[in-house]
C-alpha cells in the first residue's frame, strides 16, 4: 500500500491564513476517511489552532482519490479582528508528496527482501584461467526487479556466502536510494510550503459561525 504526505501550507501568511490551515486540515481529514484512505498521523508545525502547516500521512491511493484537492484553496471570510475594508481572501496551498521507503536492512544481517522482487542467477566466478579457473558455478547475481538494481558477488567459493553478500550489498544500495529519495521529498515539501499561488483556486470556501468550512466551489 502506498504512503503519501498531504501538506497544507500557509506560506508566510498571517494568523488568519494559519487558522484556515487548521480548518482545512480537519476538512481534508474527513474527506480522506470518507473516500477510503487510512490516516496514519497528523503533524502540525506551529500552534495547533493556527499552524504554519499541517501534514496528513495517508495510506492508499491518495493521488487518485484526492486529485481535485491539490493546488490553491481560497477562503472568503472577513477577520473579526480587522475592519470592514480589510482583506477578506486568504489562500493556502495543498500538495501531495510520496513518502520514501525505510531503509531495508543493517550491514550485518542478511536482509529479507520479498522473493517476488528478486531474480537470482547462479554463474561461474571469474578467474585468471588455466588450472586456477573456477569450474564450479558459485558466483551469484541478484537483480531487484522493481528498481532494476543488480549485484554480482563472487569473492567466496560458497554459493550461500556469495548470495548473502549480494543481498546485503543490494540492501545497502536500496537503502541509499531511499535516503536520497527522502532528502528530495523533504526539499520538495519545504519549497511547497512557501509556494502559495494567490489566484485560480481549485476550491473556495466560506466559514460559518462555528468556524467550520463551507465549500462553495462552482464548476
Amino acid at each position: 500500500m502506498s504512503r503519501h504526505a498531504l501538506q497544507i501550507s500557509s506560506g508566510v501568511g498571517p494568523v488568519e491564513v494559519r487558522r484556515f490551515v487548521a480548518a482545512l486540515s480537519a476538512h481534508l481529514e474527513g474527506l480522506a476517511l470518507a473516500r477510503g484512505l487510512a490516516i496514519e498521523e497528523l503533524a502540525c508545525h506551529g500552534e495547533l489552532e493556527a499552524p504554519r502547516s499541517a501534514t496528513l500521512y495517508l495510506l492508499g491511493d491518495a493521488p487518485g482519490l484526492l486529485a481535485e484537492q491539490l493546488g490553491t484553496h481560497e477562503l472568503v471570510h472577513r477577520s473579526p479582528q480587522r475592519g470592514r475594508s480589510a482583506r477578506k481572501r486568504w489562500f493556502v496551498a495543498v500538495s501531495l508528496h510520496a513518502e520514501a521507503l525505510a531503509s531495508r536492512a543493517t550491514s550485518a544481517a542478511v536482509p529479507e527482501l520479498p522473493a517476488e522482487d528478486l531474480e537470482i542467477t547462479v554463474c561461474r566466478a571469474g578467474g585468471p584461467g588455466g588450472q586456477h579457473v573456477n569450474k564450479v558455478s558459485t558466483a551469484i547475481r541478484v537483480r531487484h526487479l522493481p528498481s532494476g538494481l543488480s549485484v554480482r558477488a563472487a569473492a567466496s567459493r560458497s554459493q550461500k556466502a556469495n548470495r548473502d553478500q549480494a543481498l546485503r550489498r543490494l540492501a545497502e544500495l536500496l537503502g541509499e536510494r531511499d535516503r536520497v529519495a527522502a532528502r528530495r521529498v523533504v526539499n520538495e515539501r519545504r519549497l511547497a510550503h512557501y509556494r502559495v499561488e494567490r489566484g485560480r483556486p481549485v476550491r473556495s470556501y466560506t466559514m460559518n459561525d462555528d468556524g467550520a468550512l463551507v465549500d462553495v466551489t462552482t464548476g
